[in-house]
């Protein structure tokens, strides 16, 4: 009799958790903000396997960011947590005993979205451009009698040939530092930050922060109206890969200043030229001679400079949803697992890759690693069932997403106004938004300390978004409080 009491008060709490998350979700769906739009919602128990709830699982559904939890899920399993991508430097010739180098000096870039990043101490420019020219100095070197050959081929070849954005990424982002491309040899995470000034009554006024800017971005056009109106500055920059011009578009109020973060097209070239700066600067002379037909194209390995380990890189990847990082993941998997790394080929790779963890790929899309692409698609039940598998594989894999309220991260006023700190430390969610699109994915621990897989999905609204965050963050709060 006892047995059956517990059975029954189980079932019964059971349903009625159902119930409320089943009330909510249809006042959501009914909302006027989402009239028209599509929502799907999938909370499966990760000890059972069992479905809790699901309202739309099958709707495929634009990700956007959430994509970023698979990329770096599969790159745990390819490349491994301790892997480090690596920036090898070479030089040929020989050394005299005037410490000359008749020969070259080659930088060879390995695909690593960290080199001279700011956001890495250990991988920082000065950081970086130091090493270099210590190791010079070790090595003897004080005059560089040939050149400085960068190397951005890791990839996919030469300036002409490379695909460093995807053909379907909108021409809005391409310029601005979040849809930045992937190159060989990346440098200050592709970005450089233009200031823009209307407070001088002659007219705009727009500097690049970095010296460099002038000298490898040949043209800023501003194609800015001023406005006479107490309204936020709203510019964007266009420009496209390998350009070397940037048109400045919107609208900036009289008397306002603001910051804008853009691509950086060629970030080879801007290496090139702060690594000269550095070298001069410790006093290495560069002759730039052609020297070639001297000697043989052996070269000698100077130092290899490595990013920080994976486990780091894809935590800040997740942390801050950063899309260079995302697919430089993506297509290094490909380039390690396959040779090939182009996007289709990479796409390619990634679903053979999920298949190999048993999942089933058949409605899902996938094709770049950041899911900046709006021909990504995947649905809330195979999300789902990824993050059951590669948390299967990598039992922690749940802090590399991050909690509400975490510093430095997309999350960072997410459900604010919940304010039990117990509650949010039980919450793991990668987000991801673009124009229409709100999702969240990853982990909730419910109060008797069972971890739940948890995939919301919106797509197609019109409204503005934080019309449509605060109802998520109150399913969210639902389901952390379940029994």
């Amino acid at each position: 009799m006892l047995h059956f009491f517990c059975l029954y008060s189980h079932l019964t709490a059971q349903i009625s958790a159902d119930k409320k998350l089943y009330d909510y979700v249809n006042t959501i769906i009914n909302d006027k903000h989402l009239k028209g739009a599509f929502f799907s919602v999938k909370l499966v128990n990760f000890e059972t396997g069992k479905t809790i709830f699901e309202h739309n699982p099958e709707l495929k559904m634009v990700p956007a960011s959430i994509q970023k939890a698979i990329t770096t899920g599969i790159g745990f399993v390819n490349l491994g947590e301790n892997y480090t991508f690596k920036t090898p430097v070479y030089y040929n010739g020989t050394i005299g005993a005037d410490s000359v180098l008749n020969g070259n000096l080659y930088v060879v870039g390995g695909g690593d979205p960290s080199l001279c990043s700011k956001n890495f101490p250990e991988a920082s420019p000065e950081t970086v451009l130091n090493k270099i020219t210590y190791g010079l100095k070790n090595a003897g070197i004080y005059v560089i009698n040939g050149k400085i050959i960068i190397d951005n081929s890791y990839f996919d070849g030469n300036h002409s040939t490379s695909e460093t954005v995807h053909s379907s990424w909108e021409w809005e982002d391409i310029g601005s530092y979040y849809g930045t491309g992937i190159h060989g040899l990346n440098f200050c995470e592709n970005a450089f930050t233009v200031k823009i000034s209307c407070k001088d009554p002659a007219g705009m006024v727009i500097s690049p922060e970095y010296p460099y800017a002038e000298t490898v971005m040949a043209d800023i056009v501003s194609d800015i109206t001023i406005i006479h109106q107490d309204s936020l500055p709203n510019v964007m920059p266009f420009s496209s890969p390998y350009a070397n011009k940037y048109v400045i578009s919107g609208e900036m109020p009289a008397g306002k200043e603001t910051a804008l973060d853009c691509a950086l097209q060629n970030p080879a070239v801007a290496f090139e030229f702060w690594l000269r700066e550095y070298l001069k600067y410790a006093g290495i002379t560069v002759n730039d001679n052609s020297i070639d037909s001297v000697f043989d194209n052996k070269k000698c390995l100077l130092m290899e400079i490595e990013s920080p380990p994976y486990r780091k890189l894809a935590c800040f990847t997740n942390y801050v949803s950063h899309n260079l990082f995302a697919d430089a993941v993506f297509k290094n998997i490909s380039k390690i697992t396959t040779g090939k790394t182009s996007f289709s080929k990479s796409s390619a790779n990634m679903d053979n890759l999920l298949k190999s963890l048993k999942l089933n790929t058949q409605d899902i899309c996938i094709v770049d690693g950041s899911g900046l692409s709006r021909h990504n698609l995947i649905t809330a039940r195979f999300m789902c069932e990824y993050l059951s598998a590669i948390k299967l594989y990598m039992p922690d894999f749940h802090l590399l997403l991050p909690s509400p309220g975490a510093e430095k991260s997309t999350l960072r006023y997410f459900m604010s106004s919940y304010a039990s700190k117990n509650n949010k430390d039980r919450i793991f969610l990668k987000s991801g938004s673009m124009t229409g699109v709100l999702n969240y994915a990853g982990y909730i621990v419910n109060k008797n300390g069972e971890t739940m897989c948890v995939t919301i999905m919106t797509n197609n609204f019109t409204c503005k978004t934080k019309d449509i965050r605060p109802k998520i963050e109150q399913l969210v709060y639902m389901i952390s409080e379940l029994n």
